[in-house]
Parts: structure tokens; sequence; C-alpha cells
């Protein structure tokens, strides 16, 4: 056991989708920031790993490898579909949780994998505009004002969507009592977690329920 919860952000924080990078590194570095700040998880600080993966699939790969390598057990991150899959791959086999902010395509759970899981919809069901109003929840005023101070717009698309997805590995640890990555999976597919975007809970593929 370390002294700390390691969580990697992985996504393009370089390339043509680095826009959408930005909404994952704000959001997530403002949820692990905002949860340390209430005493961590089960005692323990979370401490961010970032990792550019490009929006590139074989720099996905890398960055995946890299990720098990560094001994990180949390990932929120990879931001569309063509990263998170052959990412997915990688970290169902190593024993790693990925929650992805972004990635929308069905294929990504129909795998049957037990450690992969999104805070958006899927392709078929996703509004394109979804995501935009969260900063206009009256609960979520206080993050907004950090978002602000952090120097982003909290409008941004995958935002809050990043928040949650790192407010879910926080409160499945807790749930679980564990930091393993295959027992917070199980506490995370049967339970249910206040989000900045909603109450959230997955069916069976990590999908969301709606």
């Amino acid at each position: 056991m370390t002294d700390s919860i390691k969580i990697a952000i992985a996504g393009p924080a370089t390339g043509s989708t680095a826009e959408h990078g930005a909404d994952l590194i704000f959001g997530a570095e403002r949820a692990i920031r905002d949860i340390n700040a209430r005493g961590g998880v089960n005692g323990k600080m979370l401490e961010r790993r970032k990792y550019d993966d490009t929006g590139e699939p074989k720099q996905a790969v890398a960055v995946a490898n890299k990720i098990v390598n560094d001994g990180v057990r949390f990932v929120v991150g990879h931001m569309a579909s063509a990263t998170a899959e052959p990412a997915a791959d990688i970290y169902e086999g190593e024993g790693v949780l990925l929650i992805t902010p972004g990635a929308t395509g069905p294929e990504l759970t129909d795998h049957g994998y037990k450690l992969i899981f999104r805070t958006i919809g899927l392709d078929s069901t996703q509004d394109p505009a979804a995501g935009n109003s969260f900063d206009k929840d009256p609960e979520n005023k206080e993050i907004v004002e950090g978002l602000k101070a952090d120097g982003t717009d909290p409008s941004r698309p995958y935002l809050f969507r990043a928040y949650a997805a790192v407010q879910v590995i926080a409160d499945g640890i807790k749930a679980a009592g564990s930091e393993n990555a295959e027992t917070v999976t199980h506490a995370i597919r049967s339970g249910k977690f206040k989000t900045v975007i909603g109450t959230l809970s997955f069916d069976e593929k990590g999908d969301l329920r709606v």
C-alpha cells in the first residue's frame, strides 16, 4: 500500500484534438484537487499522473503500457473511441480500471470488458449539446468558480464528465474499501454515485444506465 492513490489522466494534450484534451485535464484535475481538499479517499490523497496520447491510436497504446508500467491502476481518459478501444485492451488485461468521459462508440463496451466504464452516452443516445448545462446547476456553483479560477470556461462540453469520472473512481474506492481495481469495479457496477452530472449507475457493459 502506498500513501497516495494514483489516477492517470490520459488524453490528447497535443495534436488536433487537444481542445477536448484540455477539457479532460481541467475537469479531472479540478476534481482531484477538490477531493483532496476534503481529505482525500480513505485518508489518502489522490495523485494525478498526466499522459499525452496525442489523439492517436498507436500513441494511446504506448500510453496505456506506460500507465501499467508506472503502477497506476485507475485511469480517466482517452477522449475518442479510436484511442479508448486499443488502450482498453491493455487495461483489461492488466487489471487497470478505465473511465472515459468522451468515447461514445458502442464498440468500446461491446467487447465484454469488466474494467471499462464511461460517463457519457453512446453515439446512438448522446445529444451533441449534452454537457453544456452542468455549469448552470446551482449545486455545481463552487466547482464552476474553481474552474474559472483555473482559467477555463466551465461550459466546455467534457469538463464535468471528466470531473464525474474522478468522483466515481474515488467513491468506488470508498465503497469497496479497497484500492484493488477489480474490487473497485464490482463496487462501481453495483452502486449509485452522486456526481456533478447527476446520480450515475452502470450496466453490465459499463455504459450509463438511462
